[in-house]
């Protein structure tokens, strides 16, 4: 298991070796063409300038990342895409408020199920549903292996598991029986759960997939189909049964693990829409074991549920989690002390930078991407490709 990384912007990356590099290069050709005339300017002057961006820092970061990072924003908060209107039938909720042009078609996998999968306009994605009330283990050893070797190349899997607490009718009505129900001996347990599994895959990162599967929209959403049929076997092969989402599921999940009515706007500390407040918060998990602590350290919150969501993805070599925690509550002020009381228990770690971005994180899309690991601000921990299989326990009250 190796550490977690340093804190965003102070890592010396690769890129920015070679732009540093680059600089120099054009620096010392301008020295040496010195007598050539305003080419050999223009060329330390380029080497200068290329240097200053590499190198500059700003509030304890690269000033480039601090850039791109504003530039990502704007264009998640943005709406360039014209999707669903808001209380169309069709329209998904905050989803497609973050996401406009996603949409869900349903394929047939190769085993003959019924499979629905989105596509968000970068990537597509396919999800099983793992048993109800089950708590997952992170499947970090056989998703490594699957991460490497599917001929489909899938980006990612993500593994999202929404616990759900007491309705809060106590706090709006005063309603008795829930009342009494907080005061019984349930010993921090969620009142019910769901889990599942989400698949995705990049055409970007692997268009051979697709290709080999006729090409275009048809062709990616093959190389899902195929990618998730792969990852199910395997989980079975560990006495996981998963259950493959068709569309009308699908569609219906996305609604409801989010905010069915689509409007908000992001604050610092929580996403604020009409019917409901949510709060993101980071999270580190390494393996098994820091996901176990997670969920037992969730299943006391008190807000109306919780979600916690687990992308895992390959990187140089190395299995890569990136988690992700959202408090939810009609109360906007019930979900903020849930959040507060958490981050002092030190069961999760502090709010996301950008809500939207940690939001979205959340959601069953599985983004990998990096800028957006850097804009919500979470931070990814190494986890052993030999890790535990993904064995099920545990259940709700």
């Amino acid at each position: 298991m190796s550490t977690g990384p340093k804190a965003p912007g102070a890592r010396f990356g690769r890129g920015r070796l070679v732009a540093v590099q680059s600089a120099l290069g054009c620096l010392a050709a301008g020295i040496a063409y010195h007598d050539s005339g305003p080419w050999a300017w223009a060329l330390g002057a380029l080497g200068v300038l290329l240097a200053a961006a590499a190198l500059l820092r700003s509030r304890g970061g690269w000033a480039d990342q601090r850039l791109l990072e504003r530039v990502r924003r704007r264009a998640l908060t943005g709406a360039p895409v014209a999707g669903p209107a808001a209380g169309a039938a069709d329209h998904l909720g905050v989803v497609h408020t973050l996401l406009p042009a996603l949409d869900v078609t349903e394929v047939a996998d190769r085993n003959g199920y019924a499979l629905g999968v989105l596509a968000d306009g970068r990537g597509y994605a396919a999800v099983l549903a793992f048993p109800g009330g089950a708590l997952p283990a992170v499947p970090a050893g056989p998703v490594a292996q699957w991460l490497a070797e599917d001929p489909a190349c899938p980006a990612a899997a993500q593994l999202v598991v929404e616990q759900f607490g007491l309705p809060p009718w106590d706090f709006h009505y005063r309603y008795q029986p829930t009342i009494c129900y907080r005061q019984l001996p349930t010993g921090g347990r969620p009142v019910a759960l769901r889990s599942w599994l989400v698949v995705r895959h990049e055409p970007i990162d692997a268009p051979e997939a697709a290709e080999r599967r006729g090409g275009g929209a048809a062709g990616a959403r093959a190389a899902v189909a195929a990618a998730t049929a792969r990852i199910r076997a395997r989980l079975a092969a560990f006495g996981v049964a998963t259950t493959p989402l068709d569309a009308d599921a699908l569609r219906d999940l996305l609604r409801q693990i989010g905010d069915a009515s689509g409007d908000g706007r992001a604050l610092a500390g929580s996403w604020a829409g009409s019917a409901a407040t949510h709060c993101t918060v980071t999270a580190r998990v390494g393996g098994q074991g820091d996901w176990a602590r997670l969920l037992a350290g969730l299943a006391g919150c008190t807000a109306d549920r919780v979600v916690a969501a687990a992308t895992l993805t390959a990187e140089g070599g190395e299995l890569r989690i990136r988690t992700a925690v959202r408090i939810v509550s009609t109360l906007a002020q019930h979900a903020a002390s849930e959040r507060d009381r958490l981050v002092r228990a030190g069961a999760v770690g502090p709010p996301a930078e950008d809500q939207a971005a940690g939001l979205l994180a959340t959601l069953p899309v599985a983004h990998p991407s990096r800028p957006l690991v850097e804009a919500a601000g979470f931070s990814g921990t190494a986890a052993a490709a030999g890790g535990p299989t993904p064995t099920t326990a545990g259940g709700a009250r």
